[in-house]
């Protein structure tokens, strides 16, 4: 007996291949509901579902009133893998490079050694980058981590690819989860001047905390370019209600 596929994922899977063929392109909107329910011969309920599924795996984005608007699915991180910042554009097709900006030993700033549960006496090894993804700048990145979990990292992280790359091969470091902090903010002049915009130029500002065992072993501080990234988050099911007796 042969299953039957649900008629939103027929919708779904239709509409992903054309964006992933560039059918339809970055700012496109797709057909309106009207359009899209006579095209699959399905109803407005199956639509909005193909679409949300869409959605929620960062192809498009939904705008109340105006549409809905394909998004640069290749630039879209998905929070629920732990993947680095650098993995993650690889993924997508995009040539990454590293250009390694200083490698120090310092002590950590009061917020930071509050994030690594270090005092801040201790000492923690400070790696600043500026990645590029097709020769272009995208983001800066900076990482902190206990000095006597990677010796000599200040000879090795110029050639780096990946900094998780670089901490399982070397260091026998695997991340396992991280908790990321994700806001809003203007480039300051240095900031700008590595990423080559205006100064006050939206990024994302990226701060996360990297675990193993349930340990923290990273501090990463990204600014991202805003309008060359997203994340995309999918939720499922709503929290389960208190009863009351």
């Amino acid at each position: 007996m042969t299953a039957k596929i649900p008629r939103y994922l027929i919708v779904y899977n239709a509409l992903k291949k054309q964006i992933e063929a560039d059918q339809y392109q970055t700012g496109d909107r797709l057909p309106p509901e009207p359009e899209l329910e006579k095209k699959y011969n399905v109803s407005r309920t199956t639509v909005r579902k193909a679409v949300e599924l869409l959605a929620g795996e960062g192809f498009v984005h939904i705008k109340q009133g105006r549409g809905t608007e394909v998004l640069d699915f290749k630039t879209t991180q998905k929070l629920q893998y732990v993947t680095s910042f650098s993995e993650t554009l690889r993924g997508q097709g995009f040539t990454v490079s590293q250009r390694v900006l200083s490698v120090e030993t310092v002590k950590p700033p009061g917020k930071i050694s509050e994030m690594l549960s270090v005092s801040e006496s201790e000492m923690v090894v400070k790696i600043s980058r500026l990645t590029l993804a097709n020769e272009v700048p995208i983001a800066v990145m900076t990482n902190y981590l206990f000095w006597e979990m990677v010796p000599d990292i200040e000879e090795k992280a110029p050639t780096m690819q990946s900094l998780y790359q670089l901490l399982e091969s070397e260091y026998n470091i695997f991340i396992d989860s991280a908790t990321d902090y994700i806001s809003a903010a203007n480039s300051d002049r240095n900031t700008a001047g590595l990423l080559k915009v205006e100064e006050g130029t939206p990024i994302l500002v990226v701060r996360r905390i990297s675990y193993r065992g349930g340990e923290p072993i990273e501090f990463a501080d990204l600014q991202i370019i805003a309008e060359r990234y997203e994340y995309s988050v999918h939720t499922k099911e709503r929290p389960p209600k208190e009863l009351n007796f």
